[in-house]
């Protein structure tokens, strides 16, 4: 079906992403949608142009635009090394053990939520890979969807093209879900705040929006290209090294932030200010496509059976992980955070602590969810080996 933006219309599209992340940006930041995050605001925004034809789906794979493909390979590399220029080793290790903690408690929940749709749910001879793949998606992000379903040539089934179709744009229907998690206010008394910081500003999270100096400016794009560029050149070497498909520019680019942020302190302690601002404008516009890919036709015209399916593994995840998560002390943000760390990988558990102003979360975010990259493909294909 055409749409009133054409796929080739670029400069529009990308006009209309930036709009979006605006809109949730400085509307956040104002107050303007009270309790709700601005993230939850350019996800929907964007899917609700995308239902109602008013521009390409994201998530379509009979057309291309080009302009979603350039977001997607770009923004998020490009906005790592800007959110990371305060992140200090020690307090980014406590971070990291406690939300690892949590993130593999949600991991549990995965398989537990994958065995009760395999039993509930069948689909056929092939009903175990199908929660093999979900399994494997939804313990790192969708990186793992493709490892697990060549591994147990799953990639010819004709139970294929749906579970593609419900990975790329029903997941993200959760992930609208998780966004709005640290305002609810039915739950939210009953788990900690996240830092004493934080208690005060618990009713209304904003976006740090601060002025910076082009020569600030300057330096912060110089060293966060050098940066990326860096990940990029050493990404299909490594690949070949580790015999993987993950891709390792990602690793490179938050393991060499880390290293010059900590080996140099009081240079980019300077720089923050105005590389902060930088990171979460990218991700908020890589969100705004991710908004774009959440096309509730397309999520209609999937097969009823694998939605059913797929939202008896979410819904045990995120009741597992709040029940986890109250037990452990955890705050809601921490527990969305890794929740969306499982379901969607770095690439949108990043931006949430980001947006949250959760700056020393932001490498933790990003290295559990890594980890899920690791173990995703295993539990994967090991629950196919066990039941298939």
């Amino acid at each position: 079906m055409s749409t009133l933006v054409g796929p080739g219309q670029s400069l529009t599209i990308f006009a209309i992403l930036v709009l979006a992340a605006a809109a949730g940006i400085v509307g956040e930041a104002k107050g303007w949608y009270g309790k709700v995050s601005g993230v939850f605001i350019t996800i929907l925004g964007c899917a609700f142009l995308v239902t109602f034809n008013v521009m390409p789906s994201a998530s379509d794979q009979q057309i291309e635009v080009p302009v979603y493909q350039f977001v997607f390979t770009y923004f998020v590399p490009f906005s790592i090394p800007p959110l990371l220029f305060n992140a200090q080793i020690k307090k980014i290790w406590r971070e990291a053990g406690r939300l690892t903690i949590l993130f593999l408690l949600g991991t549990v929940g995965v398989i537990l939520g994958a065995i009760i749709a395999y039993l509930v749910i069948n689909l056929g001879p092939e009903t175990s890979k199908v929660a093999s793949v979900f399994i494997g998606t939804y313990t790192g992000g969708s990186v793992n969807f493709m490892s697990v379903a060549a591994a147990l040539d799953f990639v010819r089934s004709p139970l294929f093209a749906a579970c593609v179709a419900v990975d790329n744009v029903y997941t993200n229907v959760y992930f609208l879900l998780i966004f709005t998690i640290p305002v609810w206010s039915i739950i939210r008394r009953f788990y900690p705040y996240y830092s004493e910081e934080e208690k005060e500003l618990a009713d209304h999270p904003t976006v740090p929006i601060t002025g910076f100096k082009i020569e600030d400016l300057a330096q912060v794009l110089l060293i966060t290209a050098s940066i990326v560029a860096i990940g990029a050149g050493l990404n299909g070497p490594l690949q070949q090294l580790l015999h993987t498909s993950i891709q390792m520019d990602i690793v490179v680019i938050t393991v060499l932030t880390l290293v010059l942020v900590n080996a140099f302190p009081a240079f980019f302690s300077k720089l923050e200010p105005s590389a902060f601002p930088i990171g979460v404008w990218l991700m908020f516009v890589f969100i705004a496509a991710i908004g774009a890919a959440s096309d509730i036709k397309a999520i209609l015209h999937s097969s009823p059976a694998i939605i059913g399916f797929v939202s008896i593994i979410l819904i045990v995840h995120f009741i597992f992980i709040l029940l986890a998560g109250y037990w452990l002390k955890f705050s809601l943000k921490e527990i969305a955070i890794a929740s969306i760390a499982n379901i969607g990988g770095p690439s949108v558990s990043a931006p949430m602590a980001a947006n949250y102003g959760m700056k020393m979360a932001v490498t933790p975010a990003i290295l559990i969810a890594i980890l899920g990259y690791v173990i995703g493909t295993i539990l994967g294909i090991g629950f196919g080996a066990i039941t298939g």
